[in-house]
């Protein structure tokens, strides 16, 4: 494995002050940065330099910043894409999601004027790691058993409470050099490449197990977990399913699989046939990441979903933007009168969770409420949740 260069970051701007104080921050977090104040100094740093990070003005003299989306989309730019500007949330939200829709890696948005702990905190979560990872070291990572699952508790709305009834499967490296790494680090690559079926496989075996290991310990514990585009394309994946659920002798219900709407876009006839034997099966299908993007109505009523799950970047504006709260009030009514069950991921802080719960959401997910963990912490998290006491709950930031 080669070392590979700091991360460069490109900040664009129009204000001086703002580029120096990018310069600044950079030095702090252990990155280069290259500036470009007008339109030509864009392109022509992008001409000459190939940042990993890119922090664009909204407003720039000679070129806006949707001009300049375009223009990254039109030159295949693969770094990431973080929006800054001064007006309001809701045009940095329109233009990320105008970002997404041209095939950028759109990051997320900042606010200004910011304070320079935020843009701190936002550029050292973003940098890509110093190395890089290959894909026989992925690969290897599957044969040599690196890769691992944790658990997040997933609440579910009973009577007057809420109660933990099942947890979503998520993987982790455990790398040898680089410690625990999360899926951002290494899905892209392993959906590049085809090894997400095996990685997913992987996940989808250890979580039926652990629903089986659970209702041994007297757990009746649901699990959800994302399911790869790739098997959504394959017929026979619903008998592999069955074969795998009879094996640990655990019942079709207890398990959700989740599928982003871009999953299901490609050869709708194929993936409706797909999706239709799953439930038929009593497999719970959940349309995640609702809400962002170019999400569509119709997939709600044309494919047979049982749960629609609210993405976590429009959670966590809920509280500061009335169009955000808006638009997850009418998601939570449109779904329930569609007959589907609303979790709402990505919940970090009590005045979120009071809003969802005031709106009626079925499941709730998220760091205010648990941080993923080794499935035999759940048990002790369970005893302490479900019998009252959520006091006693650390919340931990991944």
């Amino acid at each position: 494995m080669s070392r590979r260069k700091r991360n460069l970051v490109l900040a664009v701007d129009d204000e001086t002050d703002f580029l120096e104080l990018i310069e600044h921050i950079g030095q702090g977090v252990g990155c280069d940065v290259i500036t470009a104040d007008s339109a030509t100094g864009f392109r022509d740093q992008l001409t000459r330099r190939q940042p990993t990070l890119i922090l664009l003005d909204l407003q720039m003299p000679g070129m806006d910043g949707i001009e300049a989306l375009r223009y990254l989309a039109r030159q295949n730019i693969s770094a990431g894409v973080l929006l800054a500007s001064g007006m309001d949330q809701r045009v940095l939200t329109s233009a990320r999601q105008l970002g997404e829709s041209l095939g950028l890696r759109m990051l997320g948005t900042l606010q200004k004027p910011a304070m320079l702990e935020d843009i701190e905190a936002l550029l050292a979560r973003h940098l890509e790691p110093d190395e890089r990872i290959s894909l026989d070291d992925l690969q290897r990572a599957i044969d040599e058993h690196e890769l691992i699952v944790h658990y997040q508790p997933k609440l579910q709305r009973a009577a007057h409470d809420w109660q933990v009834t099942g947890a979503e499967a998520l993987v982790r490296w455990r790398h040898p050099r680089l410690g625990l790494l999360y899926p951002g680090d290494f899905l892209p690559l392993a959906e590049q490449s085809g090894l997400i079926v095996g990685i997913t496989d992987f996940v989808l075996t250890d979580a039926i197990r652990q629903i089986g290991h659970w209702r041994s310990r007297g757990l009746h514990l649901a699990a959800a977990v994302n399911l790869s585009p790739r098997l959504v394309q394959d017929l026979e994946f619903p008998d592999r399913l069955a074969r795998l659920l009879k094996e640990f002798d655990v019942t079709a219900d207890q398990l959700n699989l989740e599928v982003t709407e871009a999953a299901s876009l490609h050869d709708p006839d194929l993936v409706m046939d797909i999706f239709t034997r799953l439930r038929v099966r009593g497999v719970g299908l959940s349309l995640d990441d609702f809400g962002t993007g170019l999400s569509s109505l119709t997939q709600l009523y044309k494919m047979p979903f049982s749960e629609v799950k609210i993405d976590g970047s429009l959670i966590a504006e809920v509280m500061a933007t009335k169009p955000a709260a808006t638009v997850v009030r009418a998601i939570i009514e449109l779904a329930h009168n569609l007959s589907l069950k609303v979790c709402a991921e990505g919940v970090e802080t009590s005045p979120q969770f009071e809003f969802l719960e005031q709106l009626g959401c079925d499941a709730l997910q998220g760091e205010f409420i648990a941080h993923a963990m080794p499935a035999a912490e759940i048990e002790s998290f369970i005893s302490v949740w479900n019998g009252g006491d959520h006091t006693l709950i650390p919340v931990v930031r991944k």
